[in-house]
């Protein structure tokens, strides 16, 4: 169905309706949506859905997209992947701060999984750093090119000093070494 969806609307041609909408109209929403995140630069979009503290949905994208600089702590994966301390609390954060609003979004990146890697701004302040000024997640150190923004380093630094959040428990795991350590090497700190 989708082949002939992105066919149709490709090549103009207007096939079957299907719920009473013609094919080509509802392949070109489905390509548009696409190709919009993917020259997102400044635009705004509705966020559809929070999926934990670092990654969200966007309305009529049906694409995630990851934030960029910054690491959440991991909500849990199932067995043998359990979640860490506070991934909740900076789900439900993101939750009450984006989920059904609209937001502008720069993209400077595409990660390995071909989501976009993008700042969130609501109303102009970047949600990103302020999930880390909350104490929520991590300024993302684990290679040099995942940090573009080094103030978010700053913003880390004094929810550090406030003992905001994951800080307010000493020497928190970042999740780069939760998922290697708790997740691959099966070998779980119990939390501070």
């Amino acid at each position: 169905m989708i082949r002939h969806l992105v066919l149709a609307a490709l090549t103009g041609a207007a096939f079957h309706t299907f719920g009473g909408q013609h094919l080509f109209a509802g392949a070109r929403h489905l390509i548009e949506g696409h190709a919009r995140v993917h020259q997102a630069s400044g635009e705004v979009f509705r966020v559809e859905k929070v999926l934990d503290g670092d990654t969200v949905i966007l309305r009529g994208a049906a694409q995630r997209i990851r934030l960029a600089n910054i690491d959440a702590p991991e909500m849990s994966h199932g067995y043998g992947r359990p979640g860490q301390p506070f991934a909740v609390q900076a789900t439900n954060w993101m939750q009450r701060a984006v989920e059904g609003k609209d937001v502008t979004l720069r993209c400077p990146d595409e990660d390995r999984y071909g989501r976009r890697v993008c700042v969130v701004l609501l109303n102009g302040q970047d949600v990103n750093k302020e999930l880390v000024r909350q104490g929520l997640a991590w300024a993302n150190t684990a290679n040099p090119r995942y940090l573009r923004d080094k103030t978010v380093l700053d913003a880390q630094r004094e929810a550090q000093r406030e003992h905001r959040g994951l800080w307010a428990h000493g020497h928190p795991t970042p999740p780069w070494l939760w998922r290697h350590e708790c997740w691959e090497k099966r070998s779980c700190a119990a939390p501070a």
